[in-house]
């Protein structure tokens, strides 16, 4: 080959090479910016802000960010343009956690949304949901079975608890693949379909320090009935009532004492994306049911249909974001409850559970769970549901 053509073939091979690298010009990527601005709460003016997670969490794709303020409470991201969510939150050390949230935005390529939110103080600790079992299993033929589905709650302090008349229901919606949540962003918050209760008359059911307790939708041994092999007869509580036809208990196991009756012949949660919660009105139980006029009322927007059971946000102990997935999630715990969500990524009906994750294990063998208000942080998934059955009282 003489000269000349290799000259020429040369130039073609630097032409070729300019356009392709023109084209990978053109098709760069165009982020956009996201700045958040915290401020720490009223009641905590000087904490470490620099504990403080910044979340943007997609709505449309199970895909997030993740960064930290510093300590003048300042964050930048740079994300691929979409839809999204932000989350913020911290646990500190003394006891207590931090949360904030701001709703669906839209992030356009190569423009900055800012946000400046306040955080929300909520305590930590106490008595938490140590496994949420909701998405049931599959009888022997392969038909959907939910009857086994129950809640463990656990005592994760150093003090005995006294579990007399504390409450147990889930926020409304009841799924989280609703349109929209008409509670949402306010302090009062509606439960879902029935409210329960614990009952005694003060000091009748303790719960010690790293004990746990198993509330069961029905009391029974599922263990020959479906594939989670499941023996509920020997739970601590099971939610029954008389006059629901649809619930069974074992004649041993203490029945948990319907307080407000709600619609339908049963009570179940969610296979898909519960949000329970556990809860103590401040005013006490018997005058809360009474002031029908503050506390039983339509959904906000509405002056008809269904009427629900009202709680304010600060009285929940501990609340847990279950959802379908996080695509197009609806949040409907406050986020100074669970500023995150967990779900079930092999989906229902697999005998899986929901299980909060161990934070330490103390010298004499008790167990300390996470709890950052942050499901997100403080639980796995897809785990085979094992409920804690060790007997507490005579």
């Amino acid at each position: 080959m003489n000269k000349e053509k290799i000259h020429i073939l040369r130039l073609l091979a630097i032409m070729v090479m300019a356009g392709l690298w023109t084209g990978c010009l053109q098709v760069e990527p165009q982020y956009s910016t996201i700045t958040v601005s915290v401020q720490p709460p009223d009641e905590q003016p000087g904490i470490d802000l620099t504990a403080v997670k910044i979340r943007v969490q997609g709505v449309d794709e199970p895909v997030y960010y993740q960064t930290v303020a510093d300590a003048s409470g300042n964050a930048v991201l740079q994300v691929s343009p979409g839809r999204y969510t932000l989350l913020v939150s911290a646990l500190y050390a003394e006891g207590f956690s931090v949360s904030a949230s701001h709703p669906e935005f839209l992030a356009l390529p190569s423009e900055t949304s800012d946000f400046s939110l306040r955080l929300d103080l909520a305590l930590s600790g106490g008595i938490i949901f140590r496994q949420i079992y909701y998405a049931g299993s599959r009888t022997f033929e392969g038909a959907n079975y939910t009857k086994d589905q129950f809640l463990e709650l656990y005592n994760n302090t150093d003090q005995v608890y006294y579990l007399d008349s504390l409450c147990i229901g889930a926020l409304a919606p009841a799924n989280s693949t609703v349109s929209n949540n008409p509670w949402a962003g306010r302090d009062t918050v509606g439960l879902f379909q029935m409210t329960w209760m614990i009952p005694g008359y003060g000091t009748d059911y303790p719960l010690g320090p790293g004990e746990s307790v198993v509330l069961a939708f029905n009391a029974v041994d599922h263990s020959a009935r479906c594939t989670s092999g499941l023996d509920l007869s020997k739970a601590h509580f099971g939610f029954y009532d008389e006059a629901l036809p649809n619930h069974e208990k074992h004649p041993d196991v203490p029945a948990l004492k319907r307080i407000f009756a709600g619609q339908g012949t049963a009570y179940t949660m969610s296979v898909h994306s519960p949000a329970p919660v556990i809860f103590r009105p401040v005013m006490g139980v018997a005058r809360w049911l009474e002031d029908v006029k503050t506390w039983q009322n339509y959904q906000p927007g509405s002056t008809s249909g269904m009427k629900y059971m009202h709680i304010h946000r600060s009285w929940i102990l501990d609340g847990v974001e279950c959802v379908q997935n996080p695509a197009n999630a609806l949040k409907r715990q406050p986020t100074s409850v669970d500023a995150g969500f967990i779900w079930l990524q092999q989906g229902p009906n697999k005998g899986t559970a929901v299980i909060r994750k161990i934070k330490e294990t103390l010298d004499d063998g008790r167990i300390i769970y996470n709890d950052t208000n942050n499901s997100a942080d403080d639980f796995i998934a897809d785990i085979p549901a094992a409920p804690v059955l060790t007997p507490l009282w005579k």
